[in-house]
């Protein structure tokens, strides 16, 4: 494992000084677990059950229906599908725009790791009662103070968190081998910050591999218990309509590879199951590669409706012109907004509509246009107005990503924002977001004479609600 070897290296390099400035640790881990053998086993808080973030719906466990991948079988691009829940027993209501959080489960192979290496197999599915030493302390109220270790470790707890100094230093206590325990220290000391951002912040570490790396750091479960957070819902973006049907809901995510054999903890979750590696593991590639398929079990998944703080929903007046913006998966909630635009002109048929103009980027237009079928079907019926695709991995292409395809059209956009557009941006935060903002306040620089601080103006449309963005890390 690289990352080991890399942390080995560290060892070696470390300073001949072995006494480091260490940040002070003020949390007393006070917590002492009874197990109550015989017991019912039941999950209850000291206090009510932690809340669900911006939750504008109960839970609800929702079967998938059916699922199809929107991706070509190829290295080249990302695993990108769609999956469509059944919510017609929900109280579920929704807007094109809205997102949904997903509750997931930390992986039973990393749950089993962790119990194993804190030799804790044996109680892991007993009953417990948690306990406080002194008053001092406090147990974190997405701890339950009854339980399981299993429950906790798969339910509760982020055990692929970005790990805090201190957390790192508290661990370290517990580590028998002394160059281990040195390793720990200087990453969470004053001198060893550089090392601490190089080899566990930019390389992700968690405590699964920080205890492959330490064999001999095995702190008792309770330093767990008092440090990890609490394991987030994940928000997704609905790709459908409540008025195209209002008994499913469609999300489409791509899975994500985080490095060190490792895949996103949702997308890889649900991966597995509409591919039914949990029901049949010996699928032959071609199984795999199946657009559409109805699903075989009864799998359901834990979702609830999220408030829609941003904003990111169309309005009543269609007569504006709109400017959708979204590469990758950041197209999923315009093809909802095709369907509203769509059904509006249905039912005002002598309604006066704005123009809609979308601009899409991908890698290669036979490996990750997704949604190309629907989009072509709303440029063919009028519904959208002109669609403007970019493809970053094509030789010879000028127009290689989504930037350079709202620049193209720099002119047009200058004019449409100066009529009043309306533009919506989707994507990446750390890369799109920014990046299409420049771009704008570009375009506008270049085409319009009339306005003395482009950029102020754009801020303004911010403040407006005209230029709306809804973009995740």
């Amino acid at each position: 494992m690289v990352v080991i070897q890399s942390l080995r290296d560290t060892l070696q390099a470390l300073p001949e000084k072995t006494v480091f400035t260490l940040p002070t640790i003020t949390k007393v881990i006070s917590l002492k677990l009874e197990y109550r053998v015989g017991d019912a086993n039941t999950t209850i808080y000291n206090g009510p059950d932690p809340k669900l973030p911006f939750a504008n719906s109960e839970l609800f466990y929702a079967t998938i229906s059916q699922s199809r991948r929107l991706t070509a079988c190829d290295q080249g691009c990302k695993d990108v599908y769609e999956i469509t829940f059944d919510v017609k027993d929900s109280n579920f209501t929704f807007k094109a725009g809205d997102t949904i959080g997903i509750i997931p489960k930390n992986a039973q192979i990393e749950v089993d790791f962790i119990l194993n290496h804190l030799s804790l197999t044996s109680q892991a599915d007993l009953p417990y009662t948690l306990l406080l030493g002194n008053k001092e302390s406090k147990i974190p109220t997405h701890v339950p103070v009854k339980s399981t270790l299993r429950q906790v470790l798969t339910d509760c707890l982020d055990l692929r968190c970005l790990l805090k100094k201190l957390f790192l230093l508290a661990i370290s206590r517990y580590t028998k081998e002394d160059n281990e325990r040195q390793v720990l220290e200087y990453l969470s000391s004053k001198e060893g910050s550089t090392a601490y951002k190089t080899h566990i912040l930019n390389k992700q570490i968690n405590i699964l591999d920080i205890f492959t790396m330490f064999p001999s750091c095995k702190p008792p479960i309770e330093v767990l218990l008092s440090y990890l957070p609490k394991l987030l819902p994940r928000p997704y973006s609905i790709v459908n309509s409540y008025l195209e049907d209002s008994n499913v809901i469609k999300i489409c995510f791509s899975v994500m590879n985080l490095g060190n054999n490792r895949r996103g903890l949702t997308t890889g979750w649900l991966e597995d199951h509409i591919l039914n590696k949990n029901i049949n593991l010996e699928h032959s590639l071609n199984d795999l590669c199946l657009t559409d398929h109805k699903q075989r079990s009864e799998f359901k998944v834990p979702i609830y409706m999220r408030k829609n703080i941003s904003g990111f929903s169309l309005s009543e007046n269609l007569e504006t012109p709109l400017i959708f913006i979204g590469p990758g998966t950041g197209v999923a909630p315009f093809i909802g907004f095709l369907q509203e635009i769509e059904y509006a002109k249905k039912k005002n048929s002598k309604g006066k509509f704005g123009t809609v103009d979308l601009f899409f980027g991908c890698r290669n237009p036979e490996l990750d246009f997704i949604y190309e079928k629907e989009l072509k079907r709303f440029l063919s019926r009028n519904v959208l107005n002109s669609l403007n695709v970019s493809f970053s991995r094509v030789d010879n292409n000028e127009v290689k990503y989504v930037q350079d395809a709202v620049m193209n059209e720099g002119e047009k956009i200058a004019q449409l924002i100066k009529d009043g557009a309306n533009i919506f941006v989707c994507g990446d935060v750390r890369t799109i977001a920014e990046q299409i903002k420049d771009v704008l306040i570009k375009c506008l620089t270049k085409y319009d004479n009339c306005l003395e601080d482009h950029e102020k103006y754009i801020v303004q449309m911010e403040k407006d609600r005209r230029y709306i963005v809804d973009a995740w890390c």
